[in-house]
């Protein structure tokens, strides 16, 4: 709906309108996936994405799960020591492999036998 108004408005005349996005505390499996991939739909070109600094690589994964990611997915991950984690590179993420059906996914993610939280 706010990517349908900014359109109309711009198109409009009356300013250059644009919609911005910001996830702060995902981590960093399907739900950054899934935001950035809606993100990408409606037109947000730049996404601030700070949950990275909070929320160190993808605790709760199974080691399975994390395999799945990097074999699904191996732009916009990598593994660092013991765990996976987002590839940035030069303040970028790509994710040219999420652009299959799934909703930006490309692998089902192993539920009830993943890391403790705590």
């Amino acid at each position: 709906m706010n990517a349908a108004r900014c359109a109309d408005w711009s198109h409009e005349g009356r300013a250059a309108y644009f919609m911005s996005a910001e996830d702060l505390t995902y981590p960093s499996d399907l739900p950054v996936q899934q935001d950035l991939g809606l993100a990408a739909l409606v037109g947000a070109g730049h996404v601030e994405r700070n949950g990275h600094h909070y929320i160190a690589g993808i605790p709760a994964a199974s080691t399975e799960e994390e395999e799945g990611l990097l074999r699904a997915h191996p732009d916009p991950y990598e593994r660092k020591g013991d765990r996976v984690q987002l590839r940035i590179e030069d303040g970028r993420l790509s994710f040219a492999s999420l652009d299959k059906p799934g909703f930006a996914s490309g692998f089902s993610p192993t539920l009830g036998d993943g890391r403790p939280l705590l």
